[in-house]
């Protein structure tokens, strides 16, 4: 079962759509993009794990 959404995320996502809009991405292609924004930040949120535990070494 995945976690309740929560106002925070969704503020997120109208801020990227607002942004993706100005940028004329619509449709499959906003998707596309906030796709590829989501696997960005998940990289980012693991490395910053990764340094994290190595520095506990």
């Amino acid at each position: 079962m995945r976690p309740l959404i929560t106002h925070d995320e969704i503020e997120m996502l109208k801020r990227d759509l607002d942004t993706l809009g100005e940028q004329n991405l619509v449709g499959i292609e906003a998707y596309e993009a906030l796709h590829l924004l989501e696997m960005r930040r998940q990289t980012a949120k693991l490395e910053f794990i990764k340094r994290a535990l190595e520095g506990k070494e």
